[in-house]
């Protein structure tokens, strides 16, 4: 039996508006809108021994929250054309428009990303409510600065969660207050990403990973070229990623080797058998590539990567990594070079980094963080 109180199954807008007749007091207070689904096997993994834990279900134990994921679409009509259009337009109308609809029945809203909470702030925006509006920022781009800023959304906005230092200042910069913007560091399971018995790092693998359009993937081809390593990356994102374009566009050296459609636990046994992980990360006012440091982090391996302003709350250079200016290839070979040729120090790196994740950059002071944010001035 499903455990969660997840809105499943096919469901239509007149199918979810006629589901409001009839609802008691039991209601949850809090409507929770993640952008991303689960598949059947997933909630079957109790144990969690094929796939990590989900934010959305662990906040759903400790709070009263009703979840609205992407389970909720009508796969046979029009959900399916609009989660087509979603993938292309990034940014998710339909499940913000099937949230709009529940959301009058609860008094606190809390949308898991801009890609649902900016569609939603232009209803609210539009034609009002008084509930209140918890959004969290995830990616940035300037299409959805032109759209905050020109439609004056931030008003409606009550509070709105970051991940890094960098994406702050930018809200600020914009017009929020100090009070509306809330710091909350990104976190992954910790207890799935951990080190695996008996598997142990293969000389001169290393690995990469992340969506391409996030990624300098050349200038990284460049500095491993002619170097004496297997490069294995997987420049897909997770199995939940909805990359537009996976294409490199960049000619793939021989030793380099590109991994696709892995499950969670191939993935957890890739970090297993790396020596290190290199992020050539463009350098982003959001966190990109905050999720793989923390992974790489979990299961105890350094991160090289360029110094982007979102990835600098997450790998401190020196203790739990090793950061490079954007772009220069010279100095990421070097650090390539480098703890290819101290592996002790790659240990040393990826133990400190396991620790700063166990001790604070983990799953429940994550989830904690938000269930305190959400439960703030609580009707």
């Amino acid at each position: 039996m499903n455990p969660f109180k997840v809105v499943c199954g096919k469901i239509s807008v007149r199918d979810l508006v006629l589901s409001h007749e009839g609802i008691n007091n039991r209601m949850s207070k809090i409507l929770s809108v993640a952008t991303a689904g689960l598949y059947a096997d997933q909630l079957e993994d109790i144990d969690h021994h094929r796939f990590p834990r989900v934010d959305y279900l662990e906040l759903q134990r400790l709070l009263d929250t009703e979840t609205l994921n992407y389970s909720a679409y009508d796969k046979k009509h029009t959900g399916e054309v609009f989660r087509y259009l979603e993938t292309q337009l990034r940014s998710d109308l339909y499940l913000a428009t099937l949230s709009w609809l529940k959301s009058r029945n609860y008094p606190v809203v809390f949308t898991w990303s801009e890609r649902a909470g900016i569609p939603f702030a232009i209803y609210k925006r539009y034609l009002r409510s008084e509930h209140r509006f918890v959004t969290m920022f995830q990616c940035w781009s300037e299409r959805q600065e032109f759209v905050i800023k020109n439609l004056g959304l931030l008003g409606v906005m009550d509070n709105i969660i970051v991940h890094c230092a960098s994406m702050k200042q930018k809200m600020l910069e914009l017009g929020a207050t100090e009070a509306q913007v809330k710091l909350i560091q990104y976190s992954v399971d910790q207890s799935f990403f951990s080190p695996q018995p008996g598997l142990e790092p293969v000389e001169n693998r290393i690995m990469s990973i992340g969506e391409p359009r996030s990624r300098d993937y050349g200038s990284l081809f460049q500095a491993i070229q002619g170097l004496p390593v297997n490069l294995e990356i997987a420049a897909y994102g997770h199995w939940y990623a909805r990359e537009k374009n996976s294409s490199l566009k960049v000619g793939i050296p021989q030793n380099v080797s590109l991994k696709r459609h892995l499950s969670q636990v191939e993935l957890r046994q890739l970090y297993a058998t790396a020596q290190f992980v290199v992020l050539p990360i463009h350098d982003l006012v959001y966190s990109a590539g905050a999720t793989v440091s923390l992974e790489a982090a979990g299961m105890a391996r350094a991160v090289i990567a360029f110094r982007s302003r979102g990835i600098v709350d997450y790998i401190i250079h020196g203790e739990t990594g090793i950061l490079v200016e954007p772009g220069d290839i010279t100095a990421l070979r070097d650090a390539i070079q480098f703890l290819l040729a101290n592996p002790a120090e790659a240990k040393r790196l990826g133990q400190n980094a396991r620790q700063r994740v166990a001790e604070k950059l983990n799953l429940e002071n994550y989830v904690n963080n938000i269930a305190n944010l959400l439960g703030q001035n609580d009707p």
